[in-house]
């Protein structure tokens, strides 16, 4: 498993989450991008992703697996010929609202660093003599004939002035944990890296040795109304049948808010409506893409309050008949047909 198909990183969940959260974005994001739903080209690969990560989330064996496989990958990158360190790669996953805008994350990393209490040495000394840990101070130890001998830690003593150090267990060596503050410049795309030389973890051969450098892959969380296709964000927005056919202003989301455009009165399709520069925004005051507006038609629910004023439209019907190859080719095309079978039945 690549970082890109990371199950958590798709379904936007944290790797802590409960059965019912992955359970709650699952459902959310299928019924978002369910091909018979949503009209965006892509829509039917990514329901495919998103099923398939769910999967492998429901199945514990899999995604150890798969982890097991993802962190050795990672870990066995390419050693830095300058350095001598091993460079490592993580995932930085932010939202589509922080990967465009720029933001400030910490990056929580394990290092090797030297034992406090031993300095380095793995021994520590003491102030008066110990009992010696192998033989608990008797100088003798039992071996597997049955028989007992000298302690070869303290030569019989007993006692000793300098032990193990117990915290690094004798290696002069500790994992603490190491946080940086990383700025994600703003513009950065799914899979473009950010570079940190020197900050990869140390090799275990102490302080002296060369560190590597760390890469932080960007990869971006599923969001909920945008798919990002190069720096055009496209979007599905429902709409009434009503509103389609008598035109007029239609709000849609943005990554820093919203904006309306006109929609043209007897739109004869749902296709696409690009709304130049309010897509995901260009690196280095670079232009941004555009917004790709997929309206989906939605026929609302009429009630008995409602039929007077539909009856009102008998007019435009009969507008509409006088012209209907014109104004409504579909509808004139469905007509000859009935005709036809008329005809043939007549006789």
């Amino acid at each position: 498993m690549t970082r890109t198909d990371d199950p958590f990183i798709i379904l936007g969940v944290s790797a802590e989450a409960s059965r019912e959260e992955v359970q709650r974005a699952y459902r959310r994001l299928a019924m978002f991008w369910h091909p018979d739903r949503n009209p965006s080209p892509i829509a039917g690969n990514e329901f495919k992703r998103i099923h398939a990560a769910y999967e492998l989330l429901r199945d514990p064996q899999r995604l150890a697996e798969s982890r097991q496989a993802q962190t050795s990958g990672a870990t066995a990158s390419d050693t830095a010929a300058d350095s001598g360190g091993a460079d490592l790669v993580l995932a930085m996953i932010l939202t589509l609202e922080e990967a465009a805008s720029g933001c400030r994350k910490n990056v929580e990393l394990i290092d090797s660093v030297r034992c406090r209490t031993c300095a380095g040495s793995g021994r520590v000394q003491h102030d008066h003599l110990v009992p010696c840990p192998a033989c608990s101070g008797c100088g003798r130890v039992s071996r597997a004939s049955g028989r007992t001998s000298r302690c070869d830690i303290c030569a019989g003593r007993g006692y000793l002035r300098e032990t193990a150090c117990t915290d690094c267990r004798g290696s002069g060596r500790q994992q603490a944990l190491r946080t940086l503050a990383v700025t994600v410049p703003p513009g950065l795309l799914d899979g473009e890296r950010l570079r940190l030389t020197r900050q990869a973890p140390r090799p275990p051969g102490g302080e002296e040795a060369v560190a590597g450098d760390l890469y932080l892959e960007i990869r971006f969380a599923a969001h909920a109304l945008f798919v990002v296709q190069g720096r055009d964000l496209h979007c599905r927005v429902p709409v009434s049948v009503f509103r389609r056919l008598a035109g007029g202003r239609v709000e849609v989301p943005t990554l820093t808010g919203s904006v309306s455009f006109a929609l043209p009165p007897w739109a004869q399709h749902t296709g696409e409506h690009r709304l130049p520069g309010y897509g995901y925004p260009g690196k280095r005051a670079g232009a941004a893409g555009d917004l790709v507006v997929h309206l989906q038609s939605i026929d609302p629910h009429v009630g008995p309050d409602d039929i007077e004023l539909l009856e009102g439209l008998e007019g435009l019907e009969g507008r509409l008949a006088a012209a209907l190859e014109r104004r409504a080719p579909q509808l004139a095309a469905w007509e000859l047909q009935m005709r036809a079978r008329r005809q043939e039945a007549s006789g």
